[in-house]
C-alpha cells in the first residue's frame, strides 16, 4: 500500500497536482504530517495557480519552522507573483537568504506584469546573474513593446551566456512586435537555430501576410519538425492560401509526421474555407482514428467546417456535445445557420447564447444580422442592432454591420431607409454599403434611387474603385430591368471607355487525394 508521501509524489509526476493537493488534505485530516511533500505542493498550488491553498501551505511550513528555506521561499515567490503580488514583494525583502533563482522569480514577477521599470530596478542589484535572468529581461522587454531596451539587454549578455535561447527570445521579440525586418536580420547571424526560431519566423511572416517569405524560410529548415509544419500550415490556413495549406498536410503526413490538434484545426479551417466537406470528413476521421485529443479549437473547426460546408446536422451534433461552447463555436454555427438559408433557427440559436454565460460580440452580431436579411426578419434585425449598441453589450457596430442592415432594409424595399441609413453612417459608406443599395434598387427597379446613390457617389470614373466592375454593372443592369434600354447601353459604353470588363464568374477545384 502506497504511504501518503509516495501518493503525493506519484500524483504530481503525473500531472495532476488537484489531485495531490486533495490527498495531502486527505493526510492531514488523518493527523499524518507531510511537511518534507510542502515545496513541491507549492510548485503544484503555482501550476494552478491556488492561492487559498498556498497560503495553507504556507502557514504549515512556519509551523514547521521550513519557512525559512531558501527553496520554499522561492517556490511561495513564484506563488505569490502569480496572485498576491503585494505578498511576494514582501516576502521577497524579508527572506533572511536568496539565491540567484529567487531574484529570478521576482524579476519574472514583474515581466509577466509589464513592470519593467521595478524588474530593471532588481536586475541592476542582482549580485549575480544566470542566462535565464538575461533571458527573462528580454523577454520581458520585448512583451512590453520596448523592442529597443530588449535589444540593449540583448547586446549587454556576458559572451558565455549567450545561447540558442537567447537568440531566440530576442528574434521572437522582434517578430512579436511586427519588426521582422530586424528579426531577419538578426536571425540570420545566428550561429546555430532551433526548432522554436524557425517556426517563430515562419508564424512572423504569415502575420504579416507575407506567405512567400514564410515559405521561403521554411524551405530552409534542415531537419523539420510537427511545430514547423503546424507553423506553415496554420500561416496558410489564416492568410486564405488553402490550397496550399492542404498540399503542406498531406506532405506532412508522407514524411511521416503525425498530425496533432494544432494540425487539425488549421487543416479544418482551409476545408471550410474551401467548402471541402470530403475532406473534411476525412480529417474527422483521422482524429477520431488517431484520438486526436478533442480540445476547443478542434472541437471549433468541426463545427465549422459542417457549418460552412453545409453540413448543419453533422455541424449541429457536435455542437449540441461540447461540454463548453465558446464565442468562436456560437458564431460558426449561427453563420453557418444563416449562410445556408435557416435564418430562424439562427435567430433562435442567437437566443440561447444571449442566455448562455458566452455573450455575443461583433462577428455573432454580423452573423444574426445577415440571417435577418436573407430571412426578412426587419424588426428583428433593427431591435437586434439596436441592442448591439446598448449598455447590455457596449459593442461599436462596424461599417459592416451597416451594410447589413442596408441589405435587410433594400431587400424588404424599404430603399428610402435604407439610404436615410447611409447617410447618417457615422463613418464613411465603402463600395460594399452602395453596391447592397444599388442591388437593392434593381431588385424593386428603382432606377430613381439607384441615380440618387450614383449622384451620391460621385461621378463613376473618378470615385468608384479602379478596375472594378460591380458598380457599373449594377447601374446598367437596373437601367436594363427597368427597360431604360438606352442608358444601359451607355453605361455599358462607359464602362468599355474606362477600360473595365465584367469579371467572368469562376470556380476553384483541387485535388485532394
Amino acid at each position: 500500500m502506497q504511504s501518503p508521501s509516495q501518493l503525493i509524489t506519484k500524483l504530481l509526476s503525473q500531472n495532476s497536482p488537484t489531485q495531490a493537493l486533495l490527498a495531502y488534505i486527505q493526510s492531514r485530516r488523518e493527523g499524518i504530517t507531510q511537511h518534507g511533500a510542502i515545496p513541491v505542493l507549492l510548485k503544484a498550488c503555482a501550476s494552478l495557480p491556488n492561492p487559498n491553498m498556498g497560503k495553507s501551505l504556507h502557514a504549515e511550513a512556519i509551523k514547521s519552522g521550513v519557512s525559512s528555506d531558501v527553496k520554499i521561499g522561492t517556490t511561495l515567490i513564484s506563488l505569490y507573483t502569480k496572485c498576491d503580488f503585494e505578498d511576494a514583494r514582501k516576502l521577497f525583502d524579508e527572506m533572511p537568504d536568496r539565491n540567484v533563482v529567487t531574484w529570478n522569480a521576482m524579476i519574472d514577477g514583474y515581466s509577466k506584469r509589464g513592470d519593467m521599470g521595478s524588474a530593471l530596478e532588481l536586475f541592476e542589484l542582482m549580485p549575480e546573474r544566470t542566462s535565464i535572468t538575461w533571458i527573462e529581461m528580454i523577454d520581458g522587454f520585448a512583451r512590453s513593446g520596448s523592442v529597443v531596451d530588449a535589444r540593449r539587454v540583448f547586446d549587454e549578455v556576458p559572451v558565455g551566456m549567450r545561447n540558442v535561447v537567447t537568440w531566440t527570445v530576442m528574434v521572437d521579440g522582434y517578430v512579436r512586435n511586427g519588426e521582422m525586418g530586424a528579426a531577419r536580420e538578426l536571425f540570420e547571424e545566428m550561429p546555430e537555430r532551433n526548432f522554436f526560431v524557425w517556426s517563430s519566423m515562419i508564424a512572423g511572416y504569415c502575420k504579416k501576410g507575407e506567405v512567400g517569405e514564410a515559405r521561403e524560410i521554411f524551405d530552409r529548415i534542415p531537419e523539420r519538425n510537427l511545430v514547423n509544419w503546424n507553423a506553415l500550415i496554420a500561416g496558410y490556413a489564416q492568410n486564405g492560401f488553402c490550397e496550399e495549406a492542404i498540399s503542406a498536410f498531406q506532405k506532412m503526413q508522407a514524411d511521416g509526421f503525425e498530425p496533432d490538434e494544432i494540425t487539425v484545426a488549421s487543416a479544418l479551417s482551409a476545408c471550410a474555407q474551401l467548402g471541402l466537406l470530403d475532406f473534411g470528413k476525412r480529417i474527422h476521421d483521422l482524429v477520431n482514428c488517431k484520438r486526436i485529443k478533442l480540445n476547443q479549437f478542434v472541437l471549433n473547426g468541426l463545427v465549422d467546417m459542417y457549418a460552412k460546408c453545409g453540413d448543419i446536422s453533422n455541424a449541429k451534433k457536435i455542437f449540441e456535445r461540447m461540454p463548453r461552447k465558446n464565442d468562436v463555436c456560437w458564431n460558426s454555427m449561427i453563420s453557418g445557420l444563416a449562410a445556408h438559408g435557416q435564418s430562424k433557427e439562427a435567430l433562435e440559436l442567437f437566443g440561447k447564447m444571449e442566455a448562455s454565460e458566452e455573450k455575443p460580440n461583433e462577428l455573432t452580431f454580423l452573423s444574426v444580422l445577415s440571417a435577418c436579411a436573407h430571412g426578412g426578419y426587419v424588426n428583428e434585425g433593427l431591435e437586434i442592432f439596436s441592442s448591439m449598441k446598448k449598455e447590455k453589450y457596449g459593442l461599436v457596430a462596424g461599417v459592416a454591420h451597416y451594410g447589413c442592415l442596408v441589405d435587410l432594409l433594400g431587400r424588404a424595399g424599404r430603399l428610402r431607409d435604407a439610404y436615410n441609413l447611409i447617410k447618417s453612417m457615422p463613418m464613411k459608406p465603402n463600395d460594399v454599403v452602395w453596391g447592397a443599395m444599388l442591388g437593392a434598387c434593381r431588385v424593386h427597379l428603382d432606377t430613381e434611387m439607384a441615380e440618387q446613390v450614383v449622384r451620391d457617389v460621385g461621378t463613376l470614373g473618378a470615385n468608384m474603385c479602379s478596375g472594378d466592375d460591380a458598380h457599373y454593372s449594377l447601374m446598367s443592369n437596373v437601367y436594363a430591368a427597368s427597360y431604360e434600354w438606352e442608358k444601359a447601353k451607355k453605361m455599358r459604353v462607359l464602362m468599355s471607355k474606362n477600360g473595365i470588363q465584367k469579371t467572368p464568374g469562376h470556380s476553384t477545384f483541387i485535388p485532394v487525394s
